[in-house]
């Protein structure tokens, strides 16, 4: 069970001052005429706790929890409440064994939340009251016109409320979450689903393009293939097209050689012969004159 250890207020509707109230183990009364604080006490109870709506504590928004200064006071930039609970019995999943909790709203109506004296969010708050079964929305603190309202519910209001008070209400809100966090999850899936298949068109257009390009650079190497290729078969037939050419002037030279030394000797014998003649007609000369 969760113990209250004390209860601490500063600038907290009518309590301008730091205010500490210490409960002991037993039962514990506030008493005092009206308009002492009885009710801001609970309501300080409620706010601590992580309550969100400013009407269940009696205020028409949360600025108006602070003290406005009355007549004669002056207006506080801010109000706190702290409340330390035994944690003796490890009933909170904190080493220590007290857990302080305080909240703090400025003037703009804004909540910070500090557990241990370390910054935490509502959340991190509230799942650390609900290991100790407290909720700030349930009926762990019960207020003016509560027993009223309860008598006065129908019987599936009433079972709803007994839920709440058994804990079987905060499962319920955990997996309504849950629910609402798997519709969200499902909705992303279905968007990622949409997306992925735009993906994989996209994918598909751009293989076939990936293809294309692949076939279109094949055909690319093979054309440069081919033409070297023809041009290497083209300079081979020209290469022997040159040597046979080269292979038939050689014969012709050589032919046109051995004319020319057939020549040289004729006109070699034709010199010969000349001289012969030459030399038999000066003979028949030099003769006939004689």
């Amino acid at each position: 069970m969760t113990v209250v250890q004390k209860l601490r207020m500063r600038g907290f509707k009518s309590f301008a001052r730091p205010t500490e109230l210490v409960f002991g183990n037993g039962f514990n009364v506030c008493i005092g005429p009206n308009g002492a604080g009885k009710s801001n006490i609970m309501d300080a109870l409620c706010f601590v706790f992580g309550k969100i709506s400013a009407k269940s504590m009696r205020a028409k928004k949360s600025a108006n929890l602070l003290y406005n200064g009355g007549k004669e006071g002056t207006p506080v930039k801010n109000a706190e409440v702290a409340i330390s609970l035994d944690n003796s019995n490890k009933t909170f999943p904190i080493e220590a064994n007290v857990v302080e909790i305080s909240r703090i709203v400025n003037q703009k109506g804004n909540s910070f939340y500090r557990i241990n004296g370390e910054r935490r969010t509502r959340q991190q708050l509230l799942d650390l009251l609900y290991a100790g079964k407290v909720d700030p929305e349930g009926h762990n603190i019960i207020l003016q016109g509560d027993i009223t309202r309860f008598m006065e519910m129908a019987t599936e209001e009433r079972r709803e409320v007994i839920e709440e008070i058994s804990g079987i209400g905060v499962y319920e809100d955990k997996k309504q979450k849950a629910m609402n966090e798997l519709e969200k999850v499902e909705g992303k899936l279905s968007e990622a689903d949409i997306i992925l298949k735009e993906r994989e068109v996209h994918l598909r257009e751009l293989k076939k393009d990936r293809d294309s390009a692949l076939k279109f650079k094949d055909l690319q190497e093979k054309i440069k293939s081919n033409k070297a290729t023809y041009l290497s078969l083209q300079i081979k037939e020209k290469e022997a097209r040159r040597d046979d050419v080269d292979k038939r002037i050689k014969e012709t030279q050589d032919e046109i050689d051995k004319i020319n030394d057939k020549i040289n000797k004729l006109k070699k014998s034709v010199d010969e012969n000349k001289e012969e003649i030459n030399k038999l007609n000066f003979d028949i000369e030099e003769k006939s004159e004689k």
